[in-house]
């Protein structure tokens, strides 16, 4: 954020920000005190809003608009993530600009950062998704919610809709975004998770649903597979992300 972006916001003037300080306020108050949440502004570089959760998560203390600004959340992204970081939101930013100005709204860029606390790393799953939009259409203000991740490495960066059977996967690798489509469960991939979620073990699986206990670890495996994990937790968050269910 701090660093240079190609993404620059000319200007927006005061009577703009009048109009969604009403907006702000209310979601502050109906999802603050109990949400990990941050509003982004886009223009100005820096937080407009910062849950006292989150504050707390990284060790600071906060009033919710005051004190605990976008430098001081970089201060508690591990170095070597943070080069990460600012690609994820350029190259985000970049991706969100290239749909319609009416449809941005819908989109929601997924990724996974660690942040620090007395010296100790948890990796949590951040969710941005546009709030209000410059005059010119750029992304303006956003709002990220942040829960624990259930993935074992930062990255795993996804732009998803709320209503197509698409989404875009970002790889960090190649630094550019690959369309997917999504793959729906099918009934048995279904039971397996469920039954899995539940903690019924392979063979009791397969007694379940009539099926043997190779074809559950056959299936299993397929699956994780397909969804670039090895448990179920994991397995049940990209399957909810991307609306399989």
């Amino acid at each position: 954020m701090k660093a240079k972006s190609t993404y620059l916001i000319p200007y927006i003037s005061p009577e703009e920000y009048e109009k969604t300080k009403p907006l702000i306020e209310a979601f502050k108050i109906f999802f603050g005190s109990t949400t990990y949440i941050y509003i982004i502004d886009y223009f100005k570089r820096d937080f407009l809003y910062v849950s006292d959760k989150i504050a707390r998560l990284c060790g600071e203390k906060t009033d919710g608009s005051k004190g605990f600004s976008y430098e001081t959340y970089l201060k508690h992204v591990p170095e070597e993530e943070r080069d990460m970081l600012s690609e994820i939101h350029e190259k985000g930013l970049g991706l969100f600009h290239t749909f319609p100005a009416g449809e941005r709204k819908s989109f929601t860029l997924s990724y996974d950062i660690d942040l620090i606390r007395n010296r100790k790393k948890t990796l949590l799953n951040h969710k941005l998704t546009p709030f209000a939009l410059a005059p010119d259409g750029q992304v303006w203000i956003a709002i990220c919610t942040i829960l624990p991740s259930a993935h074992k490495a930062p990255g795993h960066v996804l732009m998803l809709h709320t209503e197509t059977d698409t989404y875009y996967k970002y790889d960090l690798l190649c630094h550019d975004w690959y369309k997917k489509k999504i793959k729906g469960l099918s009934e048995t991939e279904r039971e397996i998770l469920l039954l899995s979620a539940r903690g019924y073990t392979e063979k009791e699986i397969a007694e379940q649903i009539c099926k043997s206990v190779n074809t559950i670890k056959t299936t299993k495996r397929n699956l994780f597979k397909r969804l670039e994990t090895d448990t179920v937790v994991s397995a049940w968050v990209d399957i909810m992300n991307r609306k399989q269910i």
